[in-house]
């Protein structure tokens, strides 16, 4: 609509090479709607239309909405998530539909309050109910080609057996490693696996049954659809600066700080990020809550992260340097023990603690 409102305000005297270039136009103006036609056609599935509803939903920033959704296509999913993720990103315009299918659609899109574009997955449990079973969406770095692969057989093979070599490698619990490798692998005997040749697929239904058996919500089968580096590889300059930028922009995952009635203080935070990036921000939030009664640590929709950054949290409520807790690697057989900080910047806080 902006290009067809363009052409017209523009009056080009007749030649050859504005007739060429308004022809052009007109062509641009012919394909751009066959590609909206196309999209609205791709939109026209159960996964198409769970799609939409999400875009309407997170777009509009409004709770009511973002509530019908969940309870119409996504119980799973948080609504306070949702919400923090709206204001992250502003929303986002749909770039593409990378590929459609009646119960899964992927697809492409950009935030609207920055360049950042993202590629995205919902898988659709049947098409009677319309609710998604998976959903993934997940940024792509600058300059990074996305893959668009086809599982088969042997692809899927390989994944088992590299999830099978890992949990027995480094599960941290011998015996329920060997009971979730034995699932998957009954899974896979059953000719449970043998239709899915979608990457995100397989990995969401592998996590399903590897949690049904270790009840651990920290295990997961990840897919990316760029390629990463290889494992061990430092991350470059410029990434170490993205990731620096977009953890600054999103406040490093503190969402609130405040002091409620009765002197009563109150944060939120989603994440415990690196405290070489993120550490000012704690300090920040700290230090405003230095002369509080109480503090309420709203962590409901906090998804974990450093344990050096627990440890910098948890050191302004301890007078000295106390033993939080350890982190044991079975693979290379070794300990790590973490302390509260000796120091901090400003004022400890050493009265009650409560945790929600």
């Amino acid at each position: 609509m902006r290009l067809l409102a363009r052409t017209r305000r523009l009056h080009w005297p007749f030649s050859p090479a504005r007739k060429h270039l308004r022809l052009a136009l007109f062509v641009s103006l012919l394909l751009a709607a066959a590609f909206g036609h196309a999209q609205t056609a791709m939109l026209d599935t159960p996964a198409g239309r769970a799609l939409r509803a999400w875009l309407d939903a997170f777009n509009s920033g409004d709770r009511a909405k973002v509530e019908a959704y969940i309870k119409t296509f996504d119980p799973q999913q948080s609504v306070e998530r949702m919400m923090g993720f709206h204001d992250q990103t502003g929303g986002f315009d749909l770039v593409s539909i990378e590929s459609s299918e009646p119960l899964l659609i992927k697809f492409r899109v950009k935030e609207k309050a920055g360049s950042t574009v993202a590629i995205g997955s919902i898988q659709i449990k049947d098409a009677q109910s319309g609710v998604v079973d998976s959903f993934s969406l997940r940024a792509i770095p600058p300059g990074a080609v996305v893959e668009n692969l086809r599982l088969d057989a042997a692809e899927r093979q390989r994944v088992i057996d590299g999830v099978a070599k890992n949990l027995k490698e480094s599960y941290v619990y011998p015996d329920l490693a060997q009971k979730m490798e034995d699932a998957i692998r009954a899974h896979q005997r059953r000719g449970e696996y043998d239709a899915i040749t979608d990457p995100d697929v397989f990995a969401s239904r592998l996590t399903k049954d590897l949690q049904a058996v270790s009840h651990d919500k920290h295990l997961s089968v990840n897919y990316s659809p760029v390629k990463l580096p290889p494992e061990g590889e430092n991350p470059s300059q410029e990434q170490q600066a993205q990731f620096r930028k977009m953890m600054e922009r999103t406040n490093c995952s503190f969402e609130k700080v405040e002091v409620l009635p009765r002197n009563i203080g109150y944060l939120k935070f989603n994440a415990f990020p690196d405290p070489t990036i993120c550490g000012p921000t704690v300090v920040a939030a700290m230090n405003f809550l230095a002369h509080v009664d109480a503090i309420i640590f709203d962590l409901r929709e906090n998804s974990g992260g450093d344990p050096k950054m627990v440890a910098m949290v948890s050191s302004y409520l301890f007078d000295k340097s106390t033993h939080l807790n350890d982190l044991y690697n079975r693979k290379e057989d070794f300990t790590t023990q973490y302390w509260s900080l000796p120091y901090v910047p400003g004022a400890r806080w050493l009265t009650s603690l409560h945790l929600f």
